[in-house]
């Protein structure tokens, strides 16, 4: 198992948090700090729908402690396979995040399933698209790619993905989806998880509790992990995996041998505290 291994959840504004996680009195621009006390590493959701201004990025900065990490999604207008994006957007964004100095994690890439590489027979095009966009990305930067159809894993386009990967360095995402194995193969000398689940199994509106137990999927992700001899690990849950994030994470931390986050201490904690 590799020695560092941070696991935290999709992001920290989920609504079926309070009362749970948060006090029901926090404010909301209290969330991230609160979260920072028990976790050290989140996946940002936020930013997959529009690049972060540096005054919101500063702000992630400050309201966490040393040690903390964020993982970043890339914007989707950044990496369209149909419209490339503008002159010097790529290098803005990169920019912006290197605000947040030691706490920046690592950036994914996440491509819609319409993302296909074509005729598995033939050279794939979007091959090239994929490996254009990579190369925009300073080698820096820890950078995991997320590929949502299952054509990239077929055929000989599957090895063909993979020595791009490995050439550029980059980590292919372990994400758990319904709708499409993604193999847990090791590009990078790092390894990003992402356990997603979809919005139909689990809506939004019966988040907070555990609805379904995955935790034979949970193991099987931990025992692939453990048998990989790499120094770093990210981890990331979703609500609408199994029905609350930061159960499914104390889950996986079971697996791999972590003691389990008392996420609801601090909020017996804090009630006692205004008793």
């Amino acid at each position: 198992m590799p020695p560092n291994v941070r696991i935290g959840a999709s992001s920290w504004t989920s609504e079926a948090w309070w009362g749970r996680l948060y006090p029901e009195r926090l404010a909301e621009g209290e969330r991230l700090a609160w979260y920072a006390r028990l976790y050290d590493t989140v996946e940002v959701d936020a930013t997959y729908y529009a690049p972060p201004s540096p005054f919101l990025v500063d702000g992630w900065r400050r309201k966490t402690p040393e040690g903390f990490r964020f993982a970043l999604k890339v914007p989707r207008e950044l990496i369209d396979p149909r419209n490339a994006p503008s002159p010097g957007a790529i290098p803005r964004f990169v920019e912006t995040v290197r605000r947040l100095g030691p706490k920046l994690g690592p950036l994914l890439l996440q491509f819609p399933p319409s993302f296909a590489p074509g005729r598995p027979a033939e050279a794939p095009p979007n091959l090239d698209v994929l490996a254009g966009r990579l190369a925009e990305f300073p080698d820096d930067l820890r950078v995991a790619v997320e590929l949502r159809h299952r054509g990239w894993y077929e055929g000989r386009t599957r090895p063909r993905l993979l020595d791009l990967l490995a050439r550029s360095r980059r980590a292919l995402a372990w994400s758990s989806l319904t709708y499409v194995d993604i193999p847990p193969e090791v590009t990078s000398d790092w390894a990003y998880l992402r356990f997603i689940g979809d919005h139909e199994t689990v809506p939004a509106s019966e988040h907070g509790a555990r609805r379904v137990d995955r935790t034979a999927e949970t193991k099987r992700w931990a025992d692939r992990l453990r048998t990989e001899d790499l120094p770093e690990a990210w981890a990331f849950f979703n609500n609408h995996y199994e029905g609350y994030a930061p159960d499914s994470m104390n889950v996986f931390r079971q697996e791999l041998g972590l003691a389990a986050i008392d996420h609801r201490g601090p909020l017996a904690r804090e009630t006692l505290d205004t008793a």
